[in-house]
């Protein structure tokens, strides 16, 4: 029933999101370095052809992807500077196309795979099928047919495959969060989920100074139960369990599963009389609640501890509070709410 922590242990781990975010700025970070290095030759390449707008255009591109490189060492990038970053390089490889035909038209690949996993993907589906027109027009202007339309052909393939793997990748990403996030038992969220989110409901209050309540119940006697039934059945209990929780909640409340039979619902915008309330509704309609197992319909009651957000408090110190809470409704006979 132990739910707090030390206070220099209460820092967040990153959620999936972060880690997604790092490896997205390290990916841009790489991306920007190597443009650089791999478009500087070209611009002197292009000086010494005397094809000074293109040299020109080259430098400007260099100067401004060291510039993106070294700011996306501490922090991402946002989508306009990245944008104009792929911007720069899709009329570079149009331009060079329309000068230097088949030679120019090769640099479309690797444009296109940058527009593609570096941008978001509203933007980099607009942004690839534009660069795709634009090399097919240039592609046909400079270069003689069967070779326009082969290099056409090629292209469109890449553009399918690149924006095919962004789907699936952003498919992982948000199958990997869901993972990372909620409790693979009962679905509902975890406690690493709940770490991230009290961080941010403590910077939200701090602003708002709007009230945010939690409730800890645990299910009384669960161990007998458990006994008694088989594990397995168990589990079954507590999937039940937490449904019924979160159809007791309202959809701005949050459900976390913090141990074995323990659950906690944060409530924003609700003072403690609030949360007192909805969780002896929540208490009444548990132990009037038949629990379906094969076989047998067992009764199970809960017990709850409630406490409001203080100012100045940090969220180890309130959830200690809801945690002692529910520590007396255990001791005063369980089935029943406890308010701080």
């Amino acid at each position: 029933m132990e739910i707090t922590q030390k206070k220099y242990q209460a820092k967040a781990q990153n959620t999936t999101e972060d880690v997604v975010s790092g490896f997205t700025r390290k990916v841009a970070n790489y991306t920007q370095w190597g443009a650089a290095v791999v478009v500087a030759p070209l611009a002197i390449v292009q000086g010494v052809a005397g094809h000074w707008l293109m040299t020109a255009w080259l430098a400007a591109f260099c100067v401004y992807s060291l510039s993106l490189a070294l700011i996306s060492r501490h922090q991402n990038l946002k989508q306009r500077q990245l944008l104009a970053f792929v911007s720069m390089l899709a009329l570079a490889a149009s331009y060079s196309t329309f000068i230097n035909g088949i030679n120019g038209f090769v640099w479309s690949f690797p444009v296109m795979a940058s527009i593609v996993f570096l941008l978001r993907r509203k933007w980099a589906v607009v942004s690839a099928f534009t660069f795709f027109v634009l090399m097919v027009i240039a592609a046909v202007v400079a270069m003689p047919l069967d070779i326009a339309w082969r290099g056409s052909l090629s292209l469109a393939a890449v553009l399918v495959l690149t924006l095919t793997l962004l789907f699936l990748l952003e498919t992982m990403q948000r199958s990997f969060t869901r993972l990372a996030t909620t409790d693979t038992l009962t679905g509902v969220y975890n406690r690493k989920s709940l770490n991230s989110r009290l961080d941010q409901v403590l910077a939200l209050y701090k602003r708002n100074q709007q009230p945010v309540s939690v409730v800890i119940c645990d299910i009384d006697w669960f161990k007998p139960i458990n006994d008694k039934y088989g594990h397995l059945q168990g589990d079954r209990l507590l999937v039940q369990a937490a449904k019924l929780i979160r159809q007791s909640v309202r959809l701005s409340d949050s459900v976390y599963r913090v141990g074995g039979e323990e659950f906690l619902i944060l409530m924003p915008e609700t003072d403690a009389g609030g949360a007192a309330k909805a969780a002896e509704q929540l208490r009444l309609r548990f132990a009037a609640n038949e629990f379906k197992l094969k076989g047998a319909s067992p009764k199970m009651t809960l017990s709850a501890g409630v406490a409001q957000l203080r100012t100045g408090e940090h969220w180890t110190d309130w959830l200690e509070r809801a945690d002692k809470c529910l520590y007396q409704a255990k001791e005063s006979g369980r089935n029943q709410v406890v308010n701080d």
